[in-house]
């Protein structure tokens, strides 16, 4: 009876961290919808896409800013909660170096890429100013591991609304377009001062934290792979964008970014359900056994499958209309785009269970090969299309990336199989659903 209640206590906990997520995600759908969309029609595809290539290059460094730290530290909170505060201390100092070192790093890069570029230099430097604040994430994380949800989906809350009421002004104004840039930066810059805030009304200080350098190497060492694997997931994430904006140019850039705007838009769905069920997902491995927690796991795999299979179905059919009716006639070309783009949302569902999946069985190392699989297929797979297909080309190479980093990569290891044959059995539910349907007689028939 105690391990009914157990049961029901934990899914009670981890609906409502994950009602937070979604309310969250649908406040940034709302504002995307609405001041995204805006934004694109005010700027044109020329300077929109200006603005995400250099978006799409600060992302490129996000994995050294935030040092693959997130699962490694909720896992290590968890295990050891006595000794939270240097945890998190460490975690905080090993990110602020990480930040500093992909500011400049980026800025480095847009250099080399694009000399003499002003403009791409200034809204580079003025986004990626932003990845020093992100160190205030090591709270979101400690609410991840207390299971609480609701505060760092308050603060950033806050960051989001601040954010987009400015953009909302720099439309209204024709503001340049490093205002918008700014505005982007200042989302995680606000977002950090309420983090700090809902921590103190907790009853916790920040000042009470300690870093130690034993514990951030063994943060650091737990974390490497992550690193690794995130810089080529990114990779295989973004530079798309990046090839296009140097093979074809920046209005080609827009084009393709709405579309893929749209469709990852649904992304925040596996993110928000496996954030909140991860702790649950090590409690049920540690205290029912592997059994349920396999159980549980298939059970998560399934689910994806579902509702990513749904997303594609559905937008597929509708990205015409989609397109034009969000951001004008301007964008048609971005309906065939978003109708094959949105297929990679299949292999990103079950890649965000994988990926915890790889942090509970401390197989982070294989992340890393998976992911540069993926990078090393992206980046081939658009020299070839690119130069034909251009952003079509684009979003075949995505497609196919996403299914060798997410899916095909995990049989070449014995020890990854079982989770290769996990997500095949997943797959393979809704063909045998469809198959039954199709074989199931019609009135009248047999008689």
């Amino acid at each position: 009876m105690s391990g009914v209640l157990q049961f029901r206590s934990a899914l009670s906990r981890v609906i409502a961290n994950a009602g937070w997520l979604f309310v969250l995600r649908l406040l940034r759908l709302a504002f995307a919808f609405f001041v995204g969309v805006w934004m694109a029609r005010h700027l044109g595809p020329e300077l929109w896409g200006t603005l995400n290539y250099a978006l799409a290059l600060v992302i490129l460094f996000g994995p050294i800013s935030r040092l693959g730290l997130e699962g490694v530290v909720v896992n290590e909170l968890m295990k050891r909660p006595q000794d939270r505060d240097r945890i998190l201390g460490s975690s905080f100092a090993l990110r602020i170096a990480g930040g500093g070192l992909s500011m400049a790093a980026t800025i480095v890069l847009v250099a080399l890429l694009r000399p003499g570029d002003s403009l791409s230099m200034i809204l580079v430097a003025i986004i990626s100013f932003g990845w020093l604040f992100q160190a205030y994430d090591a709270i979101d994380v400690f609410f991840q591991a207390d299971e609480r949800l609701k505060y760092p989906v308050h603060a950033k809350s806050v960051g989001l609304v601040v954010s987009n009421l400015l953009k909302i002004y720099f439309i209204l104004t024709d503001a340049p377009l490093p205002a918008f840039a700014a505005a982007a930066a200042l989302e995680i810059v606000v977002s950090a001062g309420a983090l700090v805030v809902a921590y103190r009304i907790r009853g916790l200080r920040i000042g009470e934290w300690a870093a130690s350098r034993l514990e951030m190497r063994r943060l650091f060492s737990l974390g490497w792979p992550v690193i690794l694997s995130g810089t080529f997931a990114v990779v295989y994430f973004k530079i798309d964008i990046i090839m296009l904006g140097h093979m074809i140019g920046q209005a080609e850039v827009g084009i393709y970014s709405t579309a893929a705007r749209i469709s990852e838009m649904w992304y925040f769905v596996p993110v928000a359900i496996s954030t909140a069920m991860f702790p649950s997902l090590i409690q049920s491995k540690m205290k029912l056994g592997p059994d349920v927690y396999r159980a549980r796991t298939q059970e998560l795999y399934d689910f994806y499958v579902w509702v990513s299979l749904a997303i594609a179905v559905g937008v597929t059919f509708a990205a015409d209309f989609i397109v034009i009716l969000l951001f004008g006639e301007e964008y048609a070309r971005s309906g065939g785009i978003l109708a094959i783009h949105i297929w990679a949302g299949i292999f990103i569902f079950l890649r965000e269970a994988l990926g915890r999946w790889f942090i509970t069985e401390n197989l982070l190392a294989f992340a890393f090969i998976s992911n540069g699989l993926g990078a090393i297929v992206n980046v081939i797979l658009n020299l070839v299309l690119i130069p034909r297909y251009a952003a079509v080309g684009a979003a075949v190479a995505t497609v196919i990336s996403y299914a060798s980093a997410g899916y095909f990569a995990c049989f070449i290891h014995p020890s990854t199989r079982e989770a290769a044959w996990m997500m095949s059995r997943a797959l393979v539910v809704p063909v045998r659903a469809l198959a039954a349907i199709l074989r199931r007689p019609r009135k009248g028939e047999g008689k």
